[in-house]
């Protein structure tokens, strides 16, 4: 998945961004958070985490 698309998700979501070490993110929504990587494309583990918190954070709404 691009990078793009998945931030737009996380930041729908209600996930604000904090800068990691190096090409790093920390995405962090209550006590939920997740850390990806800001390239062009995210791997498939990284983007699976990310969606994985995205429903949890749902689940909890």
């Amino acid at each position: 998945m691009k990078y793009r698309k998945l931030a737009a998700l996380l930041r729908q979501a209600g996930f604000i961004p904090r800068p990691g070490k190096g090409d790093h993110e920390m995405w962090r929504n209550g006590s939920t958070s997740v850390v990806i990587t800001k390239t062009r494309e995210v791997s498939p583990k990284v983007t699976r985490d990310a969606l994985n918190a995205i429903e949890k954070v749902k689940g909890h709404e």
